[in-house]
C-alpha cells in the first residue's frame, strides 16, 4: 500500500473519531432496550389482548399487546418484543428504574434500564409474590443481539456506546466487486494511530447447491390501494416460505400477492427453509405506498354482472386518491352518491354504469364501464318427466388444478356451471391457492353446488392471471378423463382438474346407478331437527307437587342421536348426529347446518321418524320417548305422567323441529326430595371469522365485543383483540370471543349484538353478522346457543350505531368494574 493511500486512510478515520465525539457530547440518543418472556396474572397465563407498558419515573416508554396467551415477544430475529425508549431526561441521573404494569397494574417485577441489550424476563401481577422481583440489568443479552446492535451502529457510519467504538464502513479494494458482502473485523482497542484500518474481507460466496434467500416485486411505488405481486427469487430448493409484507401481515405461499392499505414505506422479508437449513433475506423500504391526493382516479367493481330481474348488484368504490364526493349512474335513470352502493335492477336490459368522484381540492375523474351489467331471464331446458323437487342440501368440492401442466396461480378462479341454471353463489366461484382450491374442515371454504336437481351434470371452468376462462376436465383415479360429474346432495368431493392442451381420445360416459321404478330416485327435501336429550339415570323422581327432579338434559359431548324411517336409509353426514355440547343438539339460524338432518330417497310425506340414543362408551342404540313434540319448550321441573309421550313423529320435507328426547323409563313414583344443585352456568359460546370495518379488514390491536342489554358479558376473552389481521378469535390455539353467563341471565336464543372499536377509535360501532354457512341475510344479531363453537363474520363502518364505553356500562345494569378501570 502506498504512502499516499496510508495517510488519506489515517486521515479519513481521525475525521470519523473528531465526528463521533462531537455526538456523543451532544447527547445522542440512548439505544432502546427491549425485553420478552411470560406473563401471568394471578398464576394463569396472560389472555391475548392484555396490555403490557413499562414505565420510567411514572411515564410509559413502551407497550406491547399479547397475541398469544401467558407469553410477549420471542428471542428469535424477527420476533416482536416489549420496546423501551429511554428519554434523555429519563438518563440525566443515570440508568433509571423501569416498572411493568399489566392492563393496568403494578407488576411485582422491575429492573434497571440497560441501553442496547435484549432480556428474557417473566412478568406476574397478582398471586404470591416472588422471591426475586428486583431483576439485575446485566444478565447476558439474547445470543446474536450484540451482532445486530454491532451490525446496526457500522450501517450508521460511526457510533459509540461506553468504550465501544463500531468502525465506519470502508471502501473496496478495486480488486473487489463492489456489490460483494463484506464481514467487518471487530474494531481493537486504539492503538499506534499512524496504522491504517484493518482491510474489508470479502464474504464467503455460498456454495450454488445452498439455500439463499431472494425475491423480487413486479411494482415497488405506488398508491393506495397498492397491489404488489412478490416472486420467489431463492436459489437451493426451498420448500417452506415465510414472507413479512412489514404492515403486520405474512403470508406463506411462495409467490404472494399483498395489497397495502396504508401509507408509508415499508421493509420486507422472506425466510425460506428447506430439510436441511434455513436463510433469510430482509429488503429496508423496499415498497412505498403514497395516498398523493393530487392523482385521482376514479374505478369500482360489482359483485355480479348477469342474472335476471330483480337483480340486486353491489357496487365497491375502488378508486385511487382520496375522493370526498361520489357520483353513481347505474344506467336505468337512478342513481346514488354513497360510496358503495347496492342497486336492484327490475327490468331487463344492458346497463352502463358511471362513477364521478372529486376530492376536497376540486379535481373530479370518471369511469364508465359500458354493458357492465346484464339483466335477462334464464333460459330453463323444459323438463320430459314430471317436475321434481331441488335438493337444498349442497354438494362440495375441494381439489387440485393444473392447466396446460402447471399448477393454477394463487388468486386465480374455479367455477361450476350447470347449463341452464345459475348456480353462482357465495362459494361459487372460488379462489385459488397455488395448485389447490377449497379446505377440508367443517368451518374451511369449499366451491359449493346447490339449486339444481340431483344428477344434474355440473362443469368445471377455471382462470388465472396467465389464462383466460377455460373448462376443464376431471382426471379419475384410473387415468381417464370425464367432461363432467353428477351432483350427489350432501357429498364432499375432492376432484383433481386439468386443463388439457388436447382433448383426451375418448371420454367415457358417467356411470348412471339405476334408480327404483317407483320413483326417480331423488333425494327427498331434508327434516333438520334440533332439540335436547335426558338418559336416565335412578336419580329422577317425582314430587308430590308433580314437580320432576334430575331431569333436565344430561347427555354426554361425542354422545349419539340417529334419526330412523322404517325401510328406507337416511343415514347422511349430519344423521346420526354427534353431540358437540352436553345436552343439547343443533345450532345456527340456517335451515341444515350443525343439525340432525333427515333426508333420503323417495320418502313420502308423514311418514314415521323414530329417534335412537347412544350415550358415549354405550355398545349400542337405544330407542327415546319424545316428549310433547308439538311444544318447543318443555320445562322439564314440571314432568309427569300427564306429559304426552310418544315413540315417532312424522317426515315433513323442509320443516325444522325442536324435540325433547328421553332415553329409559319415565319417572312415575315419588321418593323424599333430597337437595339439588342448581346449575351455575350455561356452557360457553365461542364466536370467531372475519371482520371489517368501512370495508377494509380489521388490523392488529382493534377490539370486539359481545353484548346483551342489561347481561354483564365481560370476561377475559371478551372483549377480544384482533391478533391476525381481518380475522377475529382463533379456533384453533382456542383464544375466542366468548360468552359465558349464568343460567338466571339469559335464555337459549337470545340475541346477541357485537361491537367493533377500531384501534385509535374512541367509540364502539355497532356490526353486523353473519353465519358463512348460512343463506340467510345479515343480521343485527345472532342468537345464543349454548356449548357452540360458532362462526360469524363481523362489519360495521363509522357510519354504523356507536356508543361511548360509558353508555354500555349503563346498558349493561349489573357490570361491576375495577378500581382501576381504564377502559376497555
Amino acid at each position: 500500500m502506498n504512502t499516499g493511500k496510508v495517510a488519506a486512510r489515517t486521515a479519513l478515520a481521525t475525521l470519523l473519531l473528531f465526528i463521533l465525539v462531537l455526538i456523543c457530547s451532544a447527547g445522542a440518543p440512548a439505544l432502546p432496550s427491549e425485553f420478552y418472556g411470560t406473563v401471568t396474572i394471578n398464576g394463569a397465563p396472560a389472555p391475548v389482548g392484555t396490555i403490557l407498558s413499562a414505565k420510567i419515573n411514572d411515564a410509559e416508554r413502551g407497550q406491547y399487546v399479547l397475541t398469544e396467551a401467558g407469553k410477549y415477544g420471542g428471542p428469535g430475529t424477527f420476533d416482536q418484543r416489549l420496546k423501551i425508549v429511554a428519554e434523555e431526561s429519563d438518563l440525566s441521573g443515570g440508568n433509571p428504574k423501569v416498572t411493568f404494569w399489566i392492563d393496568g397494574q403494578k407488576g411485582w417485577q422491575e429492573t434497571t434500564f440497560q441501553p442496547g441489550v435484549s432480556l428474557n424476563l417473566d412478568l406476574s401481577v397478582g398471586g404470591d409474590k416472588p422471591a426475586v422481583t428486583d431483576v439485575p440489568a446485566g444478565e447476558k443479552p439474547v445470543a446474536g443481539e450484540e451482532q445486530i446492535v454491532a451490525e446496526s451502529a457500522v450501517g450508521d457510519g460511526a457510533e459509540s456506546s461506553g468504550s465501544e467504538t463500531v468502525q465506519a464502513p470502508q471502501e473496496m479494494p478495486p480488486d473487489i466487486p463492489s456489490d460483494t458482502p463484506v464481514i467487518v473485523p471487530p474494531v481493537e482497542e486504539p492503538g499506534n494511530p499512524d496504522l491504517p484500518p484493518p482491510e474489508p474481507v470479502p464474504a464467503p460466496v455460498p456454495p450454488s447447491g445452498d439455500l439463499v434467500a431472494d425475491f423480487s416485486a413486479d411494482v415497488m411505488s405506488g398508491t393506495l390501494p397498492l397491489s404488489v405481486q412478490f416472486t420467489d427469487l431463492s436459489t437451493g430448493n426451498p420448500t417452506m416460505w415465510v414472507w413479512d409484507f412489514g404492515d403486520g401481515t405474512s403470508d406463506v405461499v411462495a409467490n404472494p400477492r399483498h395489497q397495502y392499505m396504508l401509507p408509508g414505506t415499508y421493509t420486507v422479508s422472506l425466510s425460506v427453509s428447506n430439510e436441511k437449513t434455513t436463510s433469510v433475506e430482509i429488503k429496508e423500504a423496499y415498497i412505498t405506498v403514497t395516498d398523493e391526493p393530487g392523482k385521482l382516479q376514479a374505478d369500482f367493481i360489482a359483485s355480479t354482472r348477469t342474472g335476471k330481474a330483480p337483480l340486486t348488484v353491489q357496487f365497491t368504490d375502488r378508486s385511487v386518491g382520496l375522493p370526498v364526493l361520489y357520483g353513481w349512474e347505474f344506467g336505468d335513470g337512478t342513481g346514488d352518491t354513497v360510496q358503495n352502493p347496492k342497486h336492484t335492477y327490475t327490468e331487463n336490459g344492458n346497463y352502463t354504469v358511471n362513477l364521478t368522484i372529486e376530492d376536497a381540492a376540486g379535481q373530479n375523474s370518471t369511469k364508465s364501464k359500458e354493458g357492465m351489467i346484464l339483466v335477462a331471464d334464464t333460459i330453463t331446458p323444459k323438463p320430459t318427466l314430471t317436475p321434481i323437487a331441488i335438493p337444498a342440501v349442497p354438494e362440495t368440492f375441494i381439489g387440485t388444478v393444473e392447466i396446460y401442466g402447471r399448477p393454477i396461480q394463487a388468486g386465480g378462479i374455479v367455477e361450476a356451471r350447470v347449463p341452464g341454471y345459475n348456480i353462482s353463489g357465495t362459494f361459487n366461484p372460488i379462489k385459488t391457492a397455488k395448485g389447490i382450491f377449497g379446505k377440508s374442515g367443517t368451518f374451511s371454504p369449499k366451491l359449493q353446488v346447490q339449486g339444481v336437481p340431483a344428477e344434474s351434470e355440473i362443469e368445471f371452468w377455471v382462470e388465472d392471471d396467465e389464462t383466460r376462462m377455460v373448462r376443464a376436465h376431471i382426471l379419475t383415479d384410473d387415468g381417464t378423463y370425464l367432461w363432467t360429474l353428477p351432483y350427489k346432495p350432501g357429498q364432499v368431493q375432492q376432484v383433481k382438474l386439468e386443463v388439457l392442451e388436447t382433448s383426451p381420445d375418448e371420454i367415457p360416459p358417467i356411470p348412471v346407478t339405476p334408480s327404483p321404478t317407483t320413483c326417480a330416485g331423488v333425494p327427498s327435501i331434508p327434516m333438520s331437527i334440533q332439540g335436547d336429550v335426558h338418559i336416565t339415570n335412578g336419580t329422577e323422581f317425582i314430587d308430590s307437587d308433580g314437580e320432576c327432579h334430575y331431569c333436565g338434559p344430561n347427555i354426554n359431548i361425542d354422545g349419539m342421536v340417529e334419526a330412523r324411517i322404517e325401510g328406507y336409509d337416511v343415514t347422511g353426514p349430519q344423521n346420526p348426529f354427534t353431540m358437540v355440547s352436553a345436552g343439547y343438539f343443533g345450532s345456527g339460524n340456517s335451515s341444515w347446518t350443525d343439525k340432525l338432518t333427515i333426508q333420503g330417497k323417495c320418502l313420502p310425506e308423514d311418514v314415521n321418524v323414530t329417534f335412537w340414543v347412544k350415550d358415549e362408551d354405550w355398545p349400542s342404540y337405544t330407542q327415546a320417548w319424545i316428549l310433547d313434540s308439538t311444544n318447543s319448550t318443555v320445562n322439564y321441573s314440571q314432568i309427569n305422567t300427564s306429559i304426552n309421550a310418544t315413540r315417532d313423529i312424522p317426515y315433513v320435507g323442509g320443516s325444522s323441529q325442536t324435540v325433547h328426547l328421553w332415553a329409559g323409563d319415565l319417572p312415575t313414583y315419588e321418593l323424599t326430595p333430597t337437595p339439588t344443585p342448581t346449575p351455575s352456568v350455561w356452557e360457553p359460546q365461542y364466536f370467531y371469522g372475519k371482520a371489517e370495518f368501512n370495508g377494509f379488514p380489521l388490523r392488529v390491536g382493534d377490539r370486539v365485543m359481545a353484548t346483551r342489554e342489561g347481561v354483564d358479558l365481560s370476561n377475559p376473552t371478551n372483549p377480544v383483540t384482533v391478533s391476525k389481521f381481518g380475522e377475529y378469535g382463533d379456533p384453533v390455539g382456542k383464544e375466542m370471543l366468548t360468552v359465558d353467563v349464568p343460567y338466571v341471565s339469559m335464555e337459549q336464543r337470545d340475541p346477541i349484538s357485537f361491537w367493533i372499536k377500531p384501534e385509535g377509535f374512541d367509540n364502539w360501532y355497532k356490526a353486523e353478522c353473519k353465519n358463512p354457512l348460512s343463506s340467510a341475510d345479515w343480521s343485527d344479531n345472532y342468537p345464543f346457543t349454548p356449548g357452540s363453537i360458532t362462526n360469524v363474520d363481523l362489519k360495521s363502518s363509522d357510519r354504523a350505531e356507536f356508543m361511548y364505553f360509558n353508555d354500555i356500562v349503563e346498558m349493561i345494569s349489573n357490570v361491576i368494574l375495577p378500581d382501576d378501570y381504564i377502559g376497555w
